[in-house]
């Protein structure tokens, strides 16, 4: 990881300061939420995070940091705030960027999979 992104996630501290934010119900709620108002590119990052998170396959440091980042996600009053249109996931999508750069060798194509396929069911 690159020191500016290293920086920008602990600025953010998204391992101590949100894990106690996620939760599966919270999570899938948010998801159904969202998920008629936004593109399937908005969605991605969010569903690749999340059933790389439920691969018995990463390393507790990086399930910690995707449950910081999940739970970041799900809390509607972050750094831009969820509600505002057309800025309010931003951050969320930025934090969820990077770390995708950090846990990219635990993406399968199984997990692939599984994000194409729940993203068709959530866009029917």
């Amino acid at each position: 990881m690159e020191s500016k992104e290293k920086h920008l996630l602990a600025n953010i501290d998204i391992t101590s300061s949100f894990e106690s934010h996620y939760n599966e119900k919270r999570f899938w709620k948010k998801i159904g939420h969202i998920a008629k108002k936004v593109e399937a590119s908005v969605l991605h990052p969010i569903l690749l995070l999340y059933y790389t998170l439920r691969d018995g396959n990463v390393s507790i440091k990086d399930k910690a940091y995707i449950i910081g980042a999940l739970g970041y996600f799900i809390i509607p009053t972050d750094v831009i705030p969820d509600f505002i249109a057309g800025l309010g996931y931003t951050d969320d999508l930025a934090v969820m960027a990077i770390l995708l750069k950090q846990v990219k060798d635990n993406i399968t194509p199984q997990i692939e999979n599984k994000v194409e396929s729940k993203i068709k069911e959530l866009l029917k």
